[in-house]
């Protein structure tokens, strides 16, 4: 009955998209026990989006009529648990450097596409701010002072999400959330040969990985960070484009369950 506009502001998905996550996910979601009063799987599809779109369970309990907020968290983990075994579907990091090839789409100009050939992705952190946990608090105190986990999200060009690590607390170093990363020991193992990551400075320089030079010296080093750094603009745009569309994501309401 919503009309498009009224799906995109409410759920942050459209029609077709959800219609898609209700297909895909039916199996799992479909109640297993037969009672009359079980939720349809429409019904739990939005409101778990509507949970992700707001970050609030209030604001979904209130969005989905009829439904308790106990009845709000089990949806969402429902939801979120059948998405994830399928995260394999949606989330693919690139195994050839032709796969990977940084498009000029990341600066405008085909400079980048010279400058990085054979690049597979862009990585970075994204702090998702939670609930401070009751065990091991400090670990999940980052630099910033609020409770989070320390994602690692690594997108190409156009924004589409390669690869995530969202385990590691929010204390923990972007560093050391790589190397500890089954990423890094698939780059380190079996890269192929010219295929690299950009990274901020945040990670160190590595033979896969290529990060901002700390101390430019000359106009060719000013010229590498230049394009370097118009590069990662498509990781910025990325992670601001996640914390838009889905409010958990966003310090001040990510505070869903840790």
């Amino acid at each position: 009955e919503l009309s498009e506009e009224q799906v995109l502001r409410r759920y942050r998905l459209d029609k077709e998209a959800i219609a898609a996550l209700c297909r895909d996910l039916g199996a799992d979601l479909e109640s297993l026990t037969g009672r009359s009063h079980a939720l349809p799987v429409a019904v739990k599809v939005t409101s778990a989006l509507t949970f992700l779109a707001t970050g609030s369970f209030q604001t979904a309990t209130r969005q989905a009529t009829g439904i308790s907020q106990s009845a709000m968290s089990n949806c969402l983990a429902q939801f979120l648990e059948a998405l994830q075994r399928r995260a394999a579907r949606y989330i693919t990091f690139p195994l050839t450097a032709d796969a990977g090839d940084l498009p000029s789409a990341a600066s405008g100009t085909a400079a980048v596409t010279t400058a990085f050939p054979g690049v597979l992705g862009l990585v970075g952190a994204m702090h998702v701010a939670l609930r401070a946990p009751s065990e091991n608090e400090p670990a999940f105190r980052n630099a910033a002072n609020f409770h989070s986990i320390n994602m690692q999200l690594v997108c190409d060009a156009a924004g589409a999400i390669t690869n995530v690590v969202a385990k590691f607390p929010g204390s923990c170093p972007n560093a050391t959330v790589l190397e500890n990363s089954a990423l890094a020991r698939l780059l380190e193992g079996a890269r192929m040969e010219g295929a690299w990551l950009l990274g901020d400075r945040s990670y160190p320089l590595k033979p896969w990985l290529m990060t901002p030079i700390a101390v430019p010296r000359g106009a060719a080093e000013l010229r590498y960070n230049a394009l370097h750094g118009a590069a990662m603009a498509a990781l910025r745009r990325t992670r601001a484009l996640l914390r838009l569309r889905f409010r958990c994501l966003a310090k001040g309401t990510g505070t869903g369950p840790g």
